[in-house]
């Protein structure tokens, strides 16, 4: 069977990365990057990694993500994030796959079951939710972009796996509002340095139409109304991020006057 490398990269995580790493033993090597973590995380990370760097991502964390695929030695790459476990039975899903012959495939597209406030999402975008997550070694990495995930150069080269990744995507509203407030600062910075501006002409564009299309997508034509006050709440906040992402830049453009 070929060696597969499990790659996560972590910040602050000490109340997620155990359940993540315990479901991730079996493999033939787990790599950590931490982005200076300033709780435990390293520390329980150190219980079951051989690899744990320890490195300043500078606020883009893909940098991490792809430092840890270049620094992992297994032929197959399992990338996660510290609040994802692997199911049981996708383990032995991907087990029995790459102990076959996978001389026509170069990634896996795996289903991931997205959890807001202890209770699987079914709309709202959030299902079905397939991504590229387990792949060969150089065969894809993440983009710098917070906007993308993994992509095969040659997509008649993917896989797909049935059983899923389970995602604990927030487990409370403080936890949602502290990666919130990074995420639009990380989004107001991106549309800065393309050179995004507000002013009179674009401010009800901005401010209320694309924000008000945000919340009926999600909503209306992707079904949010079937999570109950979940998908209310989910899809209230995706208006929400852009609102507040275009206040900050309007700040950082207040900044710049003063």
């Amino acid at each position: 069977m070929q060696k597969i490398s499990v790659v996560i990269a972590v910040k602050n995580e000490e109340k997620n990365i155990r359940a993540c790493l315990e479901a991730v033993k079996w493999a033939d090597e787990i790599v950590i990057v931490d982005d200076c973590s300033s709780d435990g995380t390293a520390a329980i990370c150190r219980e079951y990694a051989g690899k744990v760097i320890v490195t300043d991502s500078g606020g883009n964390f893909h940098k991490n993500k792809n430092l840890g695929l270049a620094n992992a030695a297994g032929d197959w790459l399992l990338s996660l994030d510290a609040d994802e476990v692997v199911s049981a039975e996708l383990r032995d899903e991907i087990c029995a796959r790459l102990a076959s012959d996978t001389g026509g495939v170069d990634g896996f597209y795996i289903p991931r079951h997205n959890y807001f406030l202890g209770r699987r999402i079914t709309g709202c975008g959030w299902a079905p939710d397939y991504i590229i997550r387990l792949f060969r070694k150089g065969a894809a990495q993440w983009p710098l972009d917070i906007h993308y995930v993994p992509r095969l150069a040659d997509e008649s080269r993917a896989g797909r796996l049935e059983s899923p990744l389970i995602h604990y995507s927030y487990r409370s509203l403080e936890q949602y509002f502290e990666k919130f407030n990074r995420y639009t600062a990380r989004l107001a910075g991106e549309a800065r340095a393309k050179g995004v501006r507000v002013g009179a002409w674009n401010f009800i564009t901005l401010f209320f139409i694309k924000p008000l299309f945000w919340f009926l997508r999600k909503y209306l034509f992707r079904k949010g109304f079937m999570d109950g006050f979940r998908g209310l709440f989910i899809s209230l906040s995706s208006g929400l991020v852009i609102f507040v992402t275009y206040a900050k830049l309007w700040e950082m453009q207040e900044n710049e006057r003063s």
